[in-house]
C-alpha cells in the first residue's frame, strides 16, 4: 500500500504542474543536508545527458541550465552544468571525459553494461547518501530496484524508472480491421494473429502485413512473458550466454537449443513462407514510422506500457489504429541504464542530490524533457503538454527532449502527451508498474569481463542470424544447426559455464 500512495502522490505532482508543488517531497531537508556537509559555498557538479531530438543551440541549453540552476540552488544548494549529446554519440563522448580525467560527476551506461565502471573503480559506491542524499528516491522507485546494481552489497548506481509492466501487444490499423469484420475481442496470443494476418492478406494482397523492425518484440514477449525465460542479464530477444527457466531449477541453458525459441521461430517462419512479412523484412532500411504512415502496413508488434499507445500511433501516422494484448508482462534483471556518480566526483553528496531529483521531482525532470514552460511547451486544458502557439509540434520548439521522456529518472514525473494518460487512468497505470510481476532471477548480474573475448564472438555471431529468425526469412532447423555449431565453436559454452557458476552463487546468496 505504501508504494500505492506514492503512485498517488507522484501523480498528484505531475498533474499540479507547479514549480512550487511538492517537487521532491522534503526541500527542507535535503537544504539541510546540503548546508551540514559544507561551508554553505553552493556544489557545481556536470550533468551528462542525451537526447533523441536535435541538439538545442548554445543558447538554448544554456537557457535552460539557467532555469535548472535557479531551482537547485535554492532546493540543494548545487549549480548543475549540463552536457548534451546525442543519443548514438553519448558513451563514446563520456568514456572520452571520462579517460580524460575531465569533469563529469553523473551520467549513465546508456544501452550499455555498467558493470565494466563497477569494476575498473569508476562507479561510485553510492550506499552511504541512500539513507539521506537519496533517501526519497529510495522511497519511491520499485521495491527491489537497487538489486540490479548492488555487488556484494554495495549499490553502485539507479536505473531509469521506466515501465514496470508492459503487456506484449500488437498496435494494427483498426480501419481495415472494421471494414473486414474481423473480431478482435477473440485475439489473446500471437497464435491468434494468424487468422488475423490471413484475412487482411486475403483483401489486401499487396500489402505489408507486419512490420519487421519489430519482430524482436514478438521473441522477447513470447520467450519472457510467455514462456517465462530470463534472459540473465543477456538481450531478451537474444542471448549469447544462456538463460534459464523463471519457474524451473536455475539451470542455464543455450536459448537456441529451447523448444521455447524454435516455436517461437517456426511461427515467424510460417508468417513469412504466407507473405505477412515483405520478402526484403531481414534487410529493409524502411522504418516503422515510415510504413505506418505509407497506409501500405497493417500494423507492428509492440510493448504496451502505454495502454493507450494506439491512439498516439493515430495521432502520428494518420491512420486509425488499435491495439491488442497477446500476453502479460514479466520484468527481468539486465546490466544497463544505470545512473552513476564519478568516484572522482569532488562533490559526490551533491551529485546524489541531483541524482535524487532526477526521480522525484516534477519541475526538474520536466524541464529536462520540455524544457520551459510557456517557451517551449503549454499545458493544455487536458494536462497535455504541447507546442506553443507558433510552433508546428514539440519537436520544432527550440528546446525539447521529448523523445526521452523516460530516459532519466522517473517517467512518472513526465507530464502526458495528447494520447498518453492522465486522472483516474493514470493512477491505474502507476499501480500496475508498482505491483508488475518480478522474475525469480531480478538482481542477478552477470559478469562476462573475463571472457570478453568469448562473449564478442558470440555476440558478432549472432548479429548475423537474428534479424532473419525474428523476420522468418531463413529455414530455422537448418540456421539453428548452423548458428549453435558456430557458437559453440567461439566460446559459448565457457560463457554458459560461468554464468551458471554465478548465478550458484548468487542464489546461494538469496537464502
Amino acid at each position: 500500500m505504501m508504494k500505492k500512495r506514492l503512485g498517488a502522490a507522484i501523480l498528484a505532482c505531475v498533474m499540479a504542474a507547479s514549480v512550487a508543488g511538492c517537487g521532491s517531497g522534503g526541500s527542507g531537508s535535503q537544504t539541510e543536508n546540503a548546508a551540514e556537509g559544507d561551508s554553505g559555498a553552493v556544489d557545481e557538479i556536470v550533468f551528462a545527458y542525451m537526447t533523441q531530438n536535435n541538439i538545442p543551440e548554445t543558447s538554448e541549453l544554456q537557457r535552460i541550465e539557467d532555469l535548472l540552476n535557479a531551482y537547485t540552488e535554492e532546493k540543494i544548494n548545487t549549480r548543475v552544468k549540463l552536457v548534451l549529446f546525442s543519443n548514438a554519440d553519448y558513451m563514446n563522448q563520456v568514456n572520452l571525459m571520462l579517460a580524460a580525467g575531465e569533469q563529469v560527476d553523473l551520467f549513465k551506461a546508456q544501452a550499455t553494461s555498467y558493470i565494466p565502471y563497477i569494476n575498473d573503480g569508476t562507479a561510485l559506491d553510492i550506499t552511504p547518501y541512500l539513507e539521506n542524499e537519496l533517501k526519497e528516491t529510495t522511497e519511491v522507485i520499485y521495491d527491489g530496484m537497487l538489486k540490479p546494481t548492488t555487488v556484494d552489497g554495495k549499490t553502485y548506481g539507479i536505473i531509469n524508472m521506466g515501465s514496470n509492466y508492459v503487456p506484449g501487444g500488437f498496435c494494427y490499423r483498426s480501419d481495415i480491421v472494421d471494414e473486414l469484420g474481423i473480431d478482435m475481442s477473440q485475439v489473446d496470443s500471437f497464435e491468434d494473429m494468424t487468422a488475423v494476418f490471413a484475412a487482411v492478406k486475403e483483401a489486401y494482397p499487396n500489402m505489408i502485413i507486419i512490420d519487421p523492425n519489430r519482430a524482436n518484440s514478438i521473441f522477447e514477449s513470447y520467450l519472457c512473458k510467455v514462456e517465462r525465460i530470463d534472459p540473465l542479464g543477456d538481450k531478451p530477444d537474444y542471448s549469447l550466454s544462456g538463460v534459464a527457466y523463471i519457474d524451473e531449477e536455475p539451470k542455464v541453458v543455450n536459448m537456441y537449443e529451447t523448444e521455447s525459441f524454435k516455436k517461437a521461430a517456426n511461427l515467424t517462419r510460417s508468417w513469412y513462407e504466407a507473405g505477412y512479412f515483405a520478402s526484403d523484412a531481414a534487410t529493409t532500411t524502411a522504418t516503422t514510422a515510415e510504413l505506418l504512415m505509407s497506409g501500405n502496413c497493417f500494423g507492428t508488434f509492440c510493448g504496451l506500457g502505454n495502454p493507450n499507445i494506439a491512439q498516439q500511433y493515430t495521432t502520428n501516422y494518420g491512420h486509425d489504429f488499435e491495439n491488442v494484448e497477446l500476453c502479460g508482462s514479466m520484468v527481468w534483471g539486465g546490466s544497463e541504464n544505470a545512473w552513476m556518480v564519478n568516484s572522482s566526483s569532488e562533490a559526490p553528496a551533491a551529485a546524489c542530490r541531483f541524482l535524487n531529483l532526477l526521480y522525484t521531482d516534477e519541475y526538474v525532470d520536466n524541464l529536462l524533457v520540455y524544457g520551459e514552460e510557456g517557451v517551449d511547451y503549454v499545458l493544455n486544458e487536458d494536462g497535455f503538454a504541447v507546442a506553443p502557439e507558433g510552433y508546428t509540434d514539440l519537436n520544432s520548439v527550440k528546446y525539447t527532449n521529448n523523445m526521452n521522456y523516460y530516459f532519466w529518472g522517473n517517467k512518472w514525473l513526465t507530464y502526458p502527451v495528447v494520447g498518453g494518460q492522465t486522472g483516474e487512468e493514470l493512477q491505474a497505470t502507476i499501480d500496475r508498474n508498482y505491483a508488475g510481476e518480478v522474475s525469480a532471477y531480478y538482481g542477478f548480474i552477470y559478469d562476462y569481463s573475463s571472457l570478453d573475448a568469448e562473449y564478442t564472438a558470440c555476440l558478432n555471431i549472432v548479429n548475423e542470424y537474428k534479424k532473419s529468425l525474428w523476420v522468418g526469412a531463413a529455414d530455422v532447423d537448418e540456421t539453428l544447426n548452423e548458428l549453435n555449431g558456430r557458437l559453440y565453436s567461439a566460446g559459448m559454452q565457457k560463457l554458459i559455464d560461468l554464468k551458471q557458476e554465478q548465478l550458484d552463487q548468487w542464489e546461494s546468496q538469496q537464502q
